[in-house]
This record gives C-alpha cells, structure tokens and sequence, in this order.
C-alpha cells in the first residue's frame, strides 16, 4: 500500500502537469481518494505542503485541490484533535494563495467550521477579512455551524457582525445570528446593540427592490435589445441577493423586538416579492401588528407560501386567524407540489393554477402505513400558451415531463410509485448490454409481442422485476408508433401521442408501479 507521503508527492506531481499543460488527462477522483482514510496529522501535513508550494492555482488545478479539500471534508477519521497554531497558519496561507477567484478554497472554511472551538476565531476573522465571493460557496461554508452542538456564540459574534458590510456573506451571518437566538443559545440577540444599523440596511434594500420593480415593470413594456437581456439576468440576481438580506433583517428585527423597527417592515410588506412579504408580515404579527397577521392569513391562499406560513402562524399563535381549508392534509400536499415546482431545478417559479384530481389513500413503496396520496393538475400560463400536466404529493412532491393527461389515476400512482421504489431485486439493463444467455428473454418475449400484432419492434431494455423479466421496446401496432412492455402474462402499450409522449423509461416505471401498488393494495 502506498504511504501517505507518496500519495502527496504524486498530487503535487499532478498539480505541477496541470500548471504546464491544463488539458492533461488525469482521474481527479482516483488520484485524490487515499485523503478518505488519511490521518488527522498527515492531511494537516497535506495542507502544509500545499500551502508551501502552491501559488494561484489555473482553473485545472483548481477543481483537482477542490476533489482533494472534498475527500478531507467526507473523511470520518479527521476532527478528532484540536488544529495547532502550526496547522492553522498553514491553512489560512494556503486559503490566501488559492485567491478570491478559486472555486475550491471556501471548502478550507467550511473545515474549519467543522472543526473544535479554538478554530472558530480564525474562521471568524477570516469571514470578515476575506470571505468567499459566491453566495452558494458562503452557505456551504456556514452550513456547519448550525449543524454543531454545544456551539460557544461568543467565539463568533460580535466580531463576525463586522461581515455585515459585504452583500455576500451578510445574510449568512444575521441567519446564524437568529439561529443562536431562537436555539436560547444567546440570552439577546446578538445584534442588539446594532439595531438600528440593521434598520437602516432593511430600509436601503426595500428601496433598492422597489426600484428594481420599477425597472422590470418598465422592461415589460419595451423592447429588450441582447444587452438589455443582459442585464435584466444580472438584476434578477440582484434581486435574488437582496431579497435574501432584507428575509434575513425582518427575522432579526422581530427578534430583537424594538418596536423602532414596525415601519421598515411594513415598507417591505408592500413590496411584490412573496418570500420577503412573508417574513414581513410575520415580523410584524410579533409586533401584535393586526396587518401582519391579516397578511399571513391572506397569503395561505398561495400554494407556494402556504407551508411557511402556517409555520409562523403556529409558532407567533394566530393559526387560528388562517382560513381551516388551508389547513387540511390536501392543502399542504398541493403547497408541497407547488414548492417542488417553483425550485430553480424544475419550473423556478409555481404555477398559475392546481387543481385536485385525485385522493386516495394506499400503501406506498417506502411506507410501512397508508399514507394520503394527492393527484394535481398543475397549468402554467406561458406567452406562446397553457402548458398542462399531472403531479403528485404526498409520498413524494414530483412531475414528469411526459403528458399523463390520457393516463388513469391508477396508472398515474403506478408510474410515480414505480419511479420512486428502490431494491435491489427491480432493475432493468439494455439490451445492448446483456450477456449472451439473457437474449433468450428477449427473444421469447419479442415472439410475445409479435404474435399480438405488434411490428417493427426494437428492443430497448430488459427489467427483472423480482426475478421476472419485462420486455420495453419501441413498436408499431395499428399503424400507430409507441412503447411496449409485456411479460409472460401482461403487455402495456403507450401509443406516441402529442409532443411530450411516454417513453421507454416511464413506461417501465408504470409497469413496476403497478405490480408494487396491487400487491400492496390487495
């Protein structure tokens, strides 16, 4: 086995072949694993050598240090000892060489805040001095700290409140803030003493998105030239951060509790952004302000805000004020889809309308008791028209591109049961891709087909299903092109209908899901 002090010289060997030539092929994974199972001494060392010899890293050599600062993170071994002064300087040397335009040093904080206590001065210092400049990069840096127990505030704050001035890492800070109030962990706020500062930045963000909001109504009526689009994708990030601040603030505020505070949270109540006006109108339901709690109530009609705000409904005692039928189990799954859809992954916003389909309650792959399942028809309002289709929540919040309008609901659950079951015992393989003696399956269940009248047939894919075998295959039947799958006793067609149509995969997922849901639904 090699030691760990070859497996360090063979990473700086690969570090010095990607400074000369940044195309060189090389498995960053592989060349990087032996850090799993590395000593908490040796990776120390590795962060010493690092810092040692590393200058400005390329961009290649960029994302090998960030799979190498990964593996030390994963590794259970590490975090058992405190960091010497030794260690710790060479960190922050090697942190400062890497530059503010690496994507791979906020990983060496996030250590850091995974670390003992005594590490967190230097973390703290580090924050304010030189944080990392992306905003996804600053929230996996915090990330640890909420997840600590018996964390000491006062190793970060008051100091790390002196981060407030830089947009990046401002939100972060004030969040953990919160947390520590909320967690009893502090017996004020930590910011108490700054209110009033916070007030002033609450009151400059409202104005800045009430600008912004100007501007967007203004860009929906002209014409937008490339460079206007342009800037309308960096004012949307804009938006975005400041919207997170300002979230941040109005939390913070109620907190604390100075009433001096009421009028910048009904200035951010006006504005048009769902998320802040939700953490405004809660803010000033703390304040015993009847228009916070009549705006909570208000907004549980929105799907998208419901479940966050019958959070704060409950936790500030005015859920009574919310409207029962925004309440009940159905009301909760349809706001779980409608998060589910509004996540940047999926749609980034939710629909324009949802309406119920279906409601029934099964035992659910996954679930040892019957669980409520909801189907919902979700419709958005696009400029070149209506894009429709059918959604689930309950077991899961998911949707699929393929049109399942013309499905039943019972072969609507099965494909939404078939896609989320898991065992070892279900699986499919290409046929490209079988061994020899497993084409005797496919030939036999291709005869199937054909003495159907299915033609053209182009087998895709062999599922076992417990032990049983399923042809998927791309056929024709009655002129018509579609997806087939049949085993010994069943066949399942989807004929190729509209523009999204069923394929290979999800019909699969409805052949599975129908056998899991009938034999746990006698």
């Amino acid at each position: 086995m090699m030691s760990a002090q070859l497996h360090l010289e063979r990473l700086l060997a690969d570090l010095e072949m990607l400074a000369e030539d940044p195309q060189w092929p090389h498995l960053s994974g592989d060349s990087v694993a032996w850090l799993d199972q590395t000593s908490d001494v040796e990776a120390q060392q590795v962060l010493a050598v690092l810092g040692g010899q590393l200058g400005v890293p390329n961009p290649a050599q960029d994302r090998l240090l960030g799979a190498a600062f990964r593996r030390l993170i994963g590794n259970p071994s590490l975090f058992a000892d405190e960091l010497d002064g030794a260690a710790l300087a060479s960190l922050i040397t090697l942190y400062r060489q890497l530059g503010s335009q690496s994507s791979s040093r906020h990983h060496l904080l996030q250590w850091l805040a995974m670390r003992a206590d005594r590490t967190l001065g230097v973390f703290t210092e580090v924050i304010v001095e030189d944080p990392p400049s992306v905003p996804t990069e600053v929230l996996v840096v915090f990330a640890p700290l909420f997840q600590r127990d018996a964390l000491d505030p006062s190793l970060l704050f008051p100091r790390l409140l002196d981060a407030l001035s830089n947009p990046v890492v401002a939100a972060s800070v004030i969040d953990l803030a919160n947390f520590f109030t909320r967690q009893e962990l502090v017996s004020d706020h930590p910011a108490v003493d700054r209110r009033e500062r916070l007030m002033r930045l609450l009151g400059e963000l409202t104005q800045r998105l009430g600008q912004l909001d100007e501007q967007v109504d203004q860009q929906a009526v002209e014409p937008l030239t490339t460079d206007s689009q342009e800037d309308v994708s960096r004012r949307a990030q804009v938006v975005e951060d400041c919207v997170a601040l300002a979230v941040s603030l109005c939390d913070a505020l109620a907190l604390i509790g100075d009433p001096a505070a009421i009028g910048k949270l009904y200035q951010a109540l006006e504005l048009r952004h769902r998320r802040l006006r939700t953490e405004a109108a809660a803010a000033l339901a703390r304040f015993d302000e009847e228009a916070g709690t009549a705006a909570l109530a208000s907004m549980a009609a929105e799907p998208v805000m419901r479940l966050r705000v019958l959070a704060y409904a409950e936790e500030i005692g005015c859920l009574d004020q919310i409207d029962l039928k925004y309440q009940t189990a159905e009301a909760r799954a349809e706001a779980e889809l409608a998060i589910w859809l509004a996540l940047p992954t999926q749609f980034g916003l939710p629909p324009t309308r949802l309406e119920s389909v279906d409601t029934r309650q099964l035992y659910w792959p996954g679930y040892e008791d019957e669980i409520d399942c909801f189907l919902f028809r979700f419709t958005y309002g696009l400029a070149e028209g209506e894009f429709h289709n059918i959604g689930i929540a309950g077991p899961c919040a998911h949707a699929f591109v393929a049109d399942l309008a013309d499905l039943s609901p019972d072969d609507i659950y099965a494909a939404f049961a078939g896609w989320q079951a898991e065992h070892d015992d279900i699986y499919e393989t290409d046929v490209l891709q079988l061994r020899e003696g497993s084409q005797a399956d496919v030939a036999r269940l291709e005869r199937r087909l054909r003495d159907e009248g299915y033609e053209v047939i182009e087998p895709l894919k062999i599922g076992s299903f417990f032990g049983e075998k399923a042809l998927i295959t791309r056929a024709r039947r009655d002129a018509a092109g579609g997806v087939a799958v049949v085993d010994q006793n069943t066949f399942q067609w989807h004929p190729e209908v509209g523009t999204r149509p069923i394929g290979a995969d999800l019909a699969y997922c409805i052949y599975k899901g129908r056998k899991l849901l009938r034999s746990f639904n006698p």
